[in-house]
């Protein structure tokens, strides 16, 4: 099973190694339409969209959290995408 990190990013992401590389979104097998939607809103990361330490851009965080739910369904049981960071509705590792 391959990991991955969920995190957006200035640039690269939202998707990143164990080696802490940004993964390529094209070659993963996701839908063209999902690398569409991950890379837009990537591109959209900014640091007051994010709680740190203020309370952040709940919708851009919602359509993050939307958009994990989806990569996680997409990618299957060949991938596990781990979070960090408790907004994303996730528990952290």
């Amino acid at each position: 099973m391959t990991q991955l990190e969920f995190w957006p990013d200035y640039g690269a992401g939202p998707l990143w190694t164990e080696d802490g590389k940004a993964a390529d979104l094209a070659v993963l097998g996701l839908p063209d339409r999902l690398v569409e939607r991950l890379a837009v809103w990537n591109g959209q990361y900014a640091e007051e969209k994010v709680p740190l330490p203020g309370s952040g851009d709940a919708e851009w965080l919602r359509e993050g959290v939307a958009l994990l739910r989806r990569t996680r369904e997409a990618l299957g049981s060949s991938f596990q995408i781990v979070v960090t960071e408790p907004w994303w509705d996730e528990d952290p590792i």
